[in-house]
């Protein structure tokens, strides 16, 4: 009988947990770690300096931790960190960060990405969010916590979207997505904008009654008219809103002041709030060095 063997290349530098299971034909590189019952299928490739948490499933075909596709990376060691419990369907594609933009792609815990997707350089993609299949993240994108994006949406750069929205399948995301709103295209013509709630993910949030009805409230002054935005933001702000209706007006200000309505266009050339809350002092001074 023929011998069939199984090939892997796994560098031996790499930390790989005892329990993780790597399938056939994957490739790891050395500076790569691997944590307790992560399993990846045949054909995944992680190299670069990439730590994966526990509980992951990585589907067939994966590409994590590629140099960034942005001239600005000239080969510094940044990172690609993903935390715990995720799933990954087949070929998806994930790149470490850039030394100006902040060292890091972060993406947290309990997070569905489908097959094809994609996210790029510098992006932080928190916990429970579900990438649809084909969503392609542009570099330097915040996707919050229970945001949905849709298949075959796209993410310009540095757009934030917000948390427990919901970007509807087909969808350009050039500007920031208000949290607990659905965002679409009314007509083929026209651009995204917020089109309803997100019921669901008023739900998700495990929000109480009362806040999912100030929410309701608020939702239906802000986004009535979006040309109006700044003076609604201004009339509920003069009436001492607070709790999650007071985070969704900041969120709006903080769009509206940004350029293209893109808050995070503020850091461009800058170090992200989030690399001082994720990166060592000595990645953080090697960061900071980066972008003088």
């Amino acid at each position: 009988m023929a011998e069939v063997r199984v090939i892997r290349e796994v560098d031996p530098s790499a930390q790989i947990a005892p329990d993780a299971i790597i399938g056939s034909h994957c490739v790891i590189g050395p500076a790569v770690t691997i944590g307790p019952g992560t399993v990846l299928e045949q054909s995944v490739t992680v190299v670069g300096s990439t730590t994966i948490g526990s509980g992951n499933l990585i589907g067939e075909g994966c590409v994590l931790g590629e140099i960034p596709q942005d001239l600005k990376y000239v080969g510094g060691d940044t990172l690609l960190i993903i935390g715990h419990r995720n799933r990954l369907g087949q070929r998806v594609t994930v790149h470490i960060g850039t030394e100006v933009g902040g060292y890091l792609t972060r993406i947290g815990d309990d997070n569905t990405l489908e097959a094809d997707s994609h996210v790029a350089h510098d992006c932080y993609v928190d916990d429970r969010t579900f990438l649809g299949v084909n969503a392609l993240i542009a570099g330097h994108v915040r996707v919050e916590t229970g945001a949905i994006v849709g298949a075959d949406s796209g993410a310009h750069h540095f757009v934030t979207i917000g948390r427990f929205a919901r970007v509807q399948p087909k969808t350009p995301i050039r500007r920031d997505v208000p949290p607990f709103t659905v965002f679409q295209a009314k007509s083929p013509q026209a651009a995204p904008s917020v089109v309803g709630i997100h019921e669901d993910g008023l739900i998700a949030a495990g929000l109480s009654d009362e806040e999912q009805t100030d929410l309701r409230q608020a939702m239906a002054e802000l986004f009535e008219d979006e040309a109006a935005l700044q003076t609604k933001i201004e009339q509920l702000v003069d009436l001492g809103v607070e709790g999650e209706v007071e985070q969704l007006c900041e969120f709006c200000q903080r769009s509206l002041e940004g350029k293209f309505g893109r808050n995070r266009e503020r850091f461009r050339g800058k170090l992200p709030p989030e690399a001082e809350q994720f990166l060592t002092p000595e990645q953080l001074a090697d960061a900071r060095r980066a972008v003088l």
